[in-house]
């Protein structure tokens, strides 16, 4: 049976693993990404994963990354979590580590969108747009007749750069107000500072949902925030379904609920549309990026 190594770069992580034919994923490594430490200190993280696994029977390797990726030549048109990040030539770097491999190098919110329409919760979908909901707000589309869309320039879907509060916070891609200054794990944290001018995590501010009315207060800023948002993806694209993803949404139980009636509350025609949390959360884009080395090592024998 054939197997790939799956590489999902994340703001915090790095979560690696064997995936095979199935989807399934038969060994996993994590570490710390150390993104303060910049590009040739996540390279070498990247890389000791990837040696965790390496097998002789391993033929490809795939790599996810944040920001705009041109997937034709493997390079980071845009990334604004590494320093030193954007303008990297991923298949290069990795290709002169591991000669002899396929390599396949992908935006990890489209990664996370494949997985899903793979085996998870878009597998019944023809058409269905995802969010990733982590440290940043990533996105992606898919339609049965075209598959994900890139976009002319490898930006299509980046949902977390669409302005959602014109003049709002500063965003690192060096717009104001952008969606994911307001909705993502790192949102949480600004909502509550504001609130409160004390910096807290946003699994720290879930903590306290019980015994702080402030961290109430920021969670449903962000619930309200991100209803009015897929009331958008949904008169934009009129999917089958939106699908939710990211480490975020292991919180939902303490506002799934809420979101879903924020939306029914905002949106001017919302039946009829599926909205899912996604089944393989932080494992999507170990699996997504894999399948796309497996299918092109069927496609080439």
């Amino acid at each position: 049976m054939r197997r790939a190594i799956g590489v999902d770069l994340g703001g915090t992580k790095i979560s690696a693993g064997i995936v095979d034919e199935y989807g399934n994923i038969v060994k996993k490594v994590e570490h710390e990404t150390h993104a303060s430490l910049g590009r040739d200190a996540v390279i070498e993280r990247i890389s000791h994963a990837v040696d965790e696994l390496m097998e002789d029977s391993i033929e490809g390797i795939g790599i996810t990354s944040p920001g705009f990726i041109d997937t034709d030549n493997g390079i980071v048109l845009f990334a604004g979590n590494i320093e030193g990040w954007t303008g990297l030539d991923m298949k290069e770097t990795f290709r002169e580590r591991y000669p002899g491999k396929k390599l396949k190098i992908q935006n990890d919110a489209n990664m996370a969108a494949l997985s899903e329409k793979w085996i998870g919760a878009g597998r019944d979908f023809k058409s269905f747009v995802m969010l990733t909901l982590g440290t940043g707000l990533g996105g992606a589309i898919y339609h049965e007749d075209m598959g994900l869309w890139e976009g002319f320039r490898f930006q299509g879907a980046e949902f977390g750069h669409m302005i959602l509060y014109p003049k709002g916070r500063a965003c690192n891609c060096g717009q104001d107000g952008c969606a994911e200054k307001y909705i993502a794990g790192s949102a949480l944290s600004l909502n509550y500072l504001e609130l409160t001018h004390n910096k807290l995590t946003g699994p720290q501010i879930i903590e306290r949902l019980e015994s702080d009315e402030l961290a109430r207060l920021a969670l449903d800023k962000m619930i309200q925030d991100l209803a009015v948002f897929l009331v958008t993806m949904t008169n934009c694209f009129d999917p089958e379904g939106i699908i939710l993803g990211g480490g975020f949404i292991h919180s939902r139980r303490h506002w799934w609920d809420a979101l879903l009636e924020a939306y029914q509350r905002e949106c001017n025609r919302p039946d009829g549309i599926q909205i899912l949390p996604a089944r393989f959360l932080n494992d999507s884009g170990i699996i997504g990026v894999a399948k796309t080395v497996l299918d092109d090592m069927r496609r080439n024998g």
